[in-house]
């Protein structure tokens, strides 16, 4: 699924451009588009759709992914969005290319035009980041892809170990631009242009979906069902097998029952369960399943055995890899791929977010300020004191006295494993600029910045398409829409969603106030696996560079500790980080063009049942 776009201005750097290109097909790359100093390369079992963009009769761009129409999905259909005219605009604006595409269309896309009065590239990418890019020089010729190949094509890069504390500080911060030096990333929903992109023009943001949404109404329940109906038709497009990942949770029980509300429930549905019954959820997920039409394999999974090839597995990756650490997960998905035959997998990440399952205490404070709310406003906030656990007076302190929000990425203690200190690192640009908007808001806007790690690489989106419908744009930006107190309001979360979807659902989920609790299971991973990650993480990088403190670490990594203290988020993201830069510095690279500008600164045995 991977895949490389190269353009260059012409003149000598032609000889490099087709030197790269040759190297490239060496390394069993295929070529996928080729136009005048531009060209499209991709790999892999799956590799994504390319479709030339055309100016004059010429191929003067190229769009890698899929793209879908807006207004289909808004009305319950499934569309493929028509291309065949956009080249002109895309030749004589890309900016203004990239908005079209964001009011219009919706999908995982990156798209390359080389504007021809110069030969300068322009490069865009998708509001919602489904397909995460990256650009880079190499001798005058401009990359542009999602993983750093080897060879003629790889970039230069560096690490930047300032920001690469930054991001162990505060997990947070790895959605943002990654700790390279010499590497530039194409952030959601904008469009860069020029020699060096440095030129950045924003084309969409959710604090914009926002404020535009307080100066209409919102979306009724009936117009979210139509929209995830849509979105999820679309996706449907050219799958021939689908499987669905069904959890026990609400989101993913909606994702399963609206495939089956058009008339495609997937072919099957999986659920993991564990030995611990809080991570036991099989009683919901066979209702859901029921209710959804849908065959069901229970599959169950012990705790992984850590490796050290599964710590480095995300070594190339231009972004640390969060999703793609838990190796076992990938090998039960993949076990069920090769038995069924699927090509896609449909799942309910980033329906929390969308929906708002999150800092209730926020709801309350923009209730006293004054944010719609359904029935009486004074209901409202009882409501919200009750799920805190706290006085409705105290809400009001902290509406009116004010403290620093659960959203804030700003200067923070760090965490346990560090060293004492400070961060003031770059963040998400979604979390810049949101002065003015509601609390729950400016908290949905950041938990979406933390999410898009689902779109990460991991060995099944390598096998499969992986569908998120709910964090697709269309339902995105229609819960961005909807205030918060409106979409989560009552002694329970989600409550918008629960009544939107309440007809499809069994009433055991629907109602369902609790959730499945994966902690134990983690950290009996954790602490089976202690051995490895002594011995890849108190001699590592991480420690040698004063990351990590050696000494708290080393006090941590014994079983007996890691089975009843929870540091699991902290040691997981050690060693993530660890494999990541062990693996960019072993990629050694020669140097032989400066940096561009723009960039960054400074296997389990599986259990499978039929239910």
């Amino acid at each position: 699924m991977a895949f490389l776009m190269l353009t260059h201005p012409g003149g000598v750097t032609a000889a490099p451009f087709d030197a790269i290109g040759a190297d490239l097909i060496d390394r069993g790359w295929s070529l996928a588009l080729s136009g005048y100093a531009l060209r499209v390369y991709v790999s892999g079992a799956t590799p994504p759709p390319v479709q030339a963009l055309i100016d004059e009769g010429r191929v003067i761009g190229a769009i890698v992914g899929e793209l879908f129409k807006r207004a289909g999905a808004e009305n319950g259909e499934g569309r493929v969005a028509d291309l065949e005219a956009a080249g002109a605009l895309a030749a004589r604006d890309p900016a203004g290319f990239a908005r079209v595409l964001a009011a219009e269309t919706f999908g995982d896309y990156v798209g390359l035009v080389r504007l021809n009065h110069r030969g300068e590239p322009a490069a865009f990418c998708d509001p919602m980041g489904g397909r995460p890019a990256f650009a880079w020089r190499r001798d005058g010729v401009t990359l542009v892809g999602g993983q750093a190949p080897d060879g003629l094509a790889a970039p230069d890069a560096r690490l930047d170990w300032a920001r690469l504390g930054d991001i162990m500080a505060d997990r947070r911060r790895a959605g943002a631009a990654p700790p390279l030096t010499g590497v530039t990333w194409l952030r959601p929903g904008t469009c860069r242009r020029g020699p060096d992109l440095a030129d950045e023009r924003v084309a969409w943001t959710p604090a914009g979906v926002v404020r535009d949404a307080r100066r209409r109404d919102w979306p009724d329940a009936s117009a979210l069902r139509r929209t995830l109906d849509g979105v999820v038709r679309a996706q449907l497009i050219g799958s021939a097998r689908v499987l669905c990942e069904i959890s026990g949770g609400l989101d993913s029980a909606i994702v399963a029952a609206t495939l089956a509300a058009v008339d495609r429930p997937a072919d099957l549905a999986i659920n993991f369960h564990r030995d611990q019954i809080e991570a036991d959820e099989r009683a919901y997920a066979r209702a859901a399943a029921e209710r959804a039409r849908t065959p069901l394999r229970y599959v169950h999974r012990a705790p992984w055995r850590i490796t050290a090839a599964g710590l480095t597995a995300g070594a190339g990756f231009f972004r640390p890899n969060f999703e793609i650490f838990d190796t076992g997960y990938d090998d039960l998905v993949l076990e069920l791929l090769a038995e069924t035959g699927a090509d896609t997998i449909f799942t309910g990440h980033g329906g929390d977010v969308v929906f708002f399952q999150m800092v209730a205490d926020a709801l309350g404070v923009d209730l006293i300020r004054g944010a719609p709310c359904e029935g009486s406003r004074v209901e409202r906030l009882l409501e919200v004191a009750r799920r805190n656990r706290r006085s409705i007076w105290s809400l009001l302190a902290q509406a009116f006295r004010g403290r620093a929000p659960p959203w804030v990425m700003a200067r923070r203690r760090a965490p346990l494993v560090l060293t004492t200190g400070e961060i003031d690192g770059a963040s998400h640009p979604w979390v810049d600029g949101l002065g003015g908007l509601p609390e729950a808001k400016r908290a949905q806007i950041a938990g979406l910045a933390i999410s898009q790690g689902v779109f990460s690489t991991t060995r099944r989106s390598a096998a499969a398409r992986l569908r998120h419908p709910l964090f697709s744009q269309p339902v995105v930006e229609a819960c961005l829409r909807i205030p918060a107190t409106v979409l989560s309001q009552g002694e329970g979360e989600r409550s918008f969603a629960r009544a939107a979807f309440a007809d499809r659902l069994p009433a055991s989920i629907a109602q369902r106030r609790s959730k499945g609790d994966l902690s134990v299971f983690i950290g009996r991973t954790l602490a089976a696996g202690c051995g490895t990650l002594r011995e890849f993480l108190l001699d590592g990088r991480l420690a040698q560079q004063g990351v990590v403190d050696r000494a708290v670490l080393e006090s941590l990594l014994h079983p007996e500790v890691l089975i009843f203290r929870d540091v699991y988020g902290e040691l997981l993201c050690a060693a993530v980080l660890e494999g990541y830069a062990r693996g960019w510095e072993a990629r050694a690279l020669p140097v032989s063009s400066p940096p561009m500008g723009g960039g960054a600164t400074a296997g389990e045995t599986s259990a499978v049942s039929a239910a």
